[in-house]
């Protein structure tokens, strides 16, 4: 059964595109493919999938990302060494009993304006949930409410950006037909708070690091 055809649209349009000038903190997975080689496979595979469609500009592989919350209505320029220390040791004491924990990634989904690999690990008790709320936790508290006024979940790893139109139909097609294995294992040891840049000609986002918070090691309570 050929995927239903939907027009793709550019993601960075509208409210998606953040005041001129602004950087804000995210609190982001990071995949490593040194660990997890079958999920590189499995990016590789969809890259290549999606490499006839000029309308979407796949993410680069040091900017693969999942994320757990961002912070809202706050420029990280306002958000001094000071509150960011503060941000920092409450992440780090709130995930500090968080075991490490494997994901499922796949399979690959083209919505109206993203290519996607699903996670699994999102519902409420299953690790990605439980880092999601303890995160969004620790930045209100640090932060206010209205900085986690975003709900990111369900979990996903985007693979692309829409940068013009097409059909997803034919990008799904292409994706089903042609990624194997469809599923990959991605390890998560840590989150990263980082100060993130939206480049809207490229349509890609980018970072620098300010903190990463191990989380315990697998097995421990």
């Amino acid at each position: 059964m050929a995927a239903a055809a939907r027009e793709v649209k550019p993601f960075l349009t509208g409210g998606r595109v953040w005041p001129a000038g602004w950087t804000r903190l995210h609190v982001y997975l990071l995949p490593d493919f040194a660990q997890d080689r079958d999920l590189a496979r499995l990016v590789h595979g969809c890259r290549a999938a999606m490499a006839p469609f000029p309308f979407l500009a796949p993410v680069p592989d040091p900017w693969l990302h999942v994320t757990v919350q961002p912070v809202m209505g706050i420029p990280a320029a306002e958000i001094g060494p000071g509150e960011r220390a503060k941000l920092t040791d409450r992440l780090t004491e709130a995930l500090a009993d968080v075991p490490a924990f494997t994901l499922t990634a796949g399979s690959a989904l083209a919505s109206v304006t993203v290519v996607l690999a699903d996670l699994d690990g999102d519902l409420p008790g299953q690790p990605l949930h439980t880092v999601h709320a303890r995160c969004r936790d620790a930045i209100s508290g640090v932060l206010g409410s209205e900085a986690v006024a975003y709900e990111a979940m369900p979990g996903h790893l985007t693979l692309a950006y829409a940068t013009g139109t097409g059909d997803s139909g034919r990008v799904q097609a292409a994706l089903r037909q042609q990624v194997r294995p469809s599923h990959a294992a991605l390890t998560v040891r840590a989150v990263h708070l980082l100060d993130v840049t939206q480049d809207l000609r490229t349509a890609s986002y980018h970072w620098t690091p300010v903190a990463r918070i191990p989380l315990a090691p697998a097995g421990v309570p």
